[in-house]
């Protein structure tokens, strides 16, 4: 039972109005009808809607098309498949170590040729990377640009020898000739494209600075001894600048005293008399320098007393049409040295050449139609500061004790060395 909410009458449960006062009992709903949206209304909430869609479309584009990685410098992190990978522009000897800016110099309107190395390794861990990563690469390039007024220079495309330089992604060599006396600039790019499309571009930044070529002779200086020597070489250090080109033309005489000399690289050539005697040091030759010039020594006898050091290096030299005989050691690269020696006779000594430096860096790697004759040792490498391969094309090897002593294991192609 239920109450007529209007006069109170006892109803039963289902009534739905009252026969006592005739008033409906249950209450109604009132049912409104359906709205209708404007149809400007509707247009603006499609336009929102589609613009939300193009919206999430280009950020997933956005996100997943190929990216462009420059920062402006020689050095790039880049993660590929969850590694970390650094790739820089470095020298042979800190290959973890990027080098924005590169110095070199040479004399004006004559051609030079130098690399450019680019590596790859796991950042942070000082860890060589490049096989692994160049099989996500398809290919890399090279460009020069912004090259200043007064110099003509060019890259070649980027190779890897790893021959040269073992751990190296790529090389590339850089070609110039410079026809004003001036410090000039120039761009390098290198750009590595990836199978997945990104493409990373590291740079660097070529000086080149042209010097003068100065020639002393017997008429410029006295150099009969080798206090004339020293004399000479102070000063030209306190009268030319250190990239200046030095070639001293020495005469046929025999130098009987220790020649030490522990500053800027310089060029000695010797000559000959009628007699056939040439330039000779008859005492230990030392030389020291730090900053990767070259000394070179050209048709010059270094003959010994049975022992002693013949030409002690911790330097880059050069030796061609050299005679080094009569010494314990012939030739000794010590410390920071790198020693090439071609067209030159090393006989009768206990070791002939002794590679044994800690650093250095490579100004050649082959020892090229040299006569190792009658030594109990003809080459001695105990320790060799890059894993290049050594070549010793043309060369023969006769009457030693031993031809190639190779105590460091130095990698060697002996194709072209003839053995008797």
């Amino acid at each position: 039972m239920k109450s007529c909410p209007h006069c109170g009458a006892s109803l039963h449960e289902e009534a739905s109005f009252c026969p006592y006062c005739t008033q409906a009992v249950n209450e109604r709903k009132e049912v409104s009808p359906p709205r209708h949206m404007p149809r400007r209304a509707l247009y603006s909430a499609l336009l929102v809607f589609s613009a939300a869609a193009v919206f999430l479309l280009l950020s997933f584009l956005f996100r997943s098309r190929p990216r462009v990685y420059d920062n402006d410098s020689a050095d790039i992190i880049y993660s590929s498949q969850g590694v970390d990978y650094q790739l820089c522009i470095a020298w042979a000897d800190t290959p973890f170590t990027h080098v924005r800016q590169r110095s070199t110099g040479g004399v004006m309107n004559e051609s030079y040729r130098y690399p450019v190395l680019l590596y790859i390794s796991l950042a942070d861990r000082e860890t060589f990377a490049a096989d692994a990563f160049l099989e996500q690469v398809d290919r890399i390039t090279a460009e020069v640009s912004g090259a200043d007024e007064g110099l003509d220079i060019s890259c070649t495309q980027p190779v890897r020898n790893t021959d040269y330089v073992p751990d190296s992604a790529a090389i590339v060599y850089m070609d110039y000739i410079a026809t004003t006396a001036d410090r000039h600039f120039a761009e390098l790019t290198i750009s590595v494209q990836m199978k997945n499309g990104d493409v990373l571009r590291l740079h660097q930044t070529q000086i080149i600075d042209v010097y003068m070529t100065y020639d002393y002779t017997v008429d410029d200086a006295p150099m009969d001894t080798v206090q004339d020597l020293q004399a000479l070489l102070k000063q030209i250090e306190a009268t030319t600048r250190v990239d200046d080109e030095i070639n001293i033309h020495l005469p046929p005489v025999t130098y009987t005293e220790e020649f030490v000399w522990e500053g800027r690289p310089v060029s000695f050539i010797g000559s000959s008399d009628g007699t056939g005697h040439r330039t000779t040091f008859a005492a230990p030759v030392r030389v020291t320098n730090q900053s990767g010039w070259l000394f070179f020594f050209d048709n010059i006898s270094f003959t010994g007393p049975g022992s002693g050091t013949g030409l002690s290096a911790s330097a880059r030299v050069h030796l061609t049409d050299c005679r080094v005989a009569g010494w314990d050691t012939g030739v000794l690269a010590h410390t920071n040295a790198w020693v090439n020696i071609d067209n030159s006779i090393i006989e009768d000594n206990t070791v002939g050449f002794h590679f044994n430096a800690e650093t250095g860096s490579p100004s050649d790697t082959q020892f090229q139609d040299n006569i190792f004759r009658d030594n109990t040792a003809a080459v001695l490498l105990e320790q060799v500061p890059n894993q290049v391969s050594l070549k010793f094309p043309g060369s023969r090897f006769e009457g030693n004790g031993r031809d190639i002593d190779n105590r460091c294991g130095q990698p060697l192609e002996l194709e072209g060395a003839l053995f008797k």
